[in-house]
């Protein structure tokens, strides 16, 4: 296989995201790669760029930043996000303790220690006045496939059930905050959240997680997270989220 780029510059908006996660998914399939490694590519450049685009710049979509994709080897790709912002390196930041039970955890703070679990290197670099994260990941050899978040719900006097399906990102994830936090305000306090159809959740998922967990537990309530998916519950895992939000083993 011969060497692959692509570049794709987006200005500093959440709603660029979606640029970014196609951008991935048709430079993957035309090297054939696994649904396991998209999903990887996806969570780790989420989170890199939603970094950028919230804390350096603000949320101004005036600046902008660049994604390039690469393959390095036949069995290697490469990311590399360039940005103008202040300088910082995310990568210097307190490493995540992920055995802290769930009144000890914080709501934010995976995003890095994500994409460090997800990826073979992590390297961060400011060169000529510029921020470089550059992420790379061993591919194997299986197309992937991508979806958007769809939530069912059912609901019987105090307790109701979330049932999940497609992806959990930094763009869907407000939906379920709201739908979540509605659901506290009226009454519920046992919540059940079905992950059989959900194949990817990033960090701002994880933080809904978290948060519905805290403010059940609060109220005398408990969340009860089911039927994870491999990939949902590799994340959960690299989280230390199997133990904190108490899920229980696979059947």
């Amino acid at each position: 296989m011969s060497a692959k780029s692509q570049t794709l510059t987006i200005a500093a908006d959440l709603a660029e995201l979606a640029r970014v996660m196609q951008a991935i998914d048709e430079f993957c399939a035309s090297i054939a790669v696994s649904a396991a490694d998209v999903s990887a590519l996806h969570l780790a450049l989420e989170e890199i760029v939603t970094n950028v685009i919230t804390h350096g710049y603000h949320s101004d979509p005036a600046y902008s930043l660049t994604v390039r994709l690469e393959t390095i080897t036949p069995d290697r790709i490469r990311a590399v996000v360039t940005d103008d912002a202040p300088a910082y390196n995310p990568l210097a930041r307190p490493e995540v303790n992920t055995t802290l039970p769930l009144e000890a955890r914080p709501v934010g703070g995976l995003g890095v220690h994500l994409v460090k679990k997800l990826m073979d290197v992590c390297v961060y670099e400011h060169r000529d006045g510029q921020n470089l994260f550059t992420i790379e990941r061993k591919l194997s050899r299986e197309p992937g496939t991508s979806a958007t978040i769809k939530i069912a719900t059912s609901r019987l006097a105090s307790s109701a059930t979330l049932s999940l399906t497609g992806r959990l990102d930094g763009l869907s994830s407000p939906e379920l905050e709201q739908q979540v936090s509605a659901l506290i305000t009226s009454g519920v306090r046992t919540l059940t959240l079905d992950l059989s159809g959900l194949d990817y959740v990033s960090s701002a998922g994880l933080r809904v997680f978290i948060i519905a967990a805290k403010k059940l537990k609060a109220s005398g309530g408990a969340a009860h997270f089911t039927s994870l998916t491999p990939t949902v519950r590799d994340v959960f895992h690299i989280s230390g989220l199997l133990t904190a939000l108490g899920v229980a083993p696979p059947a």
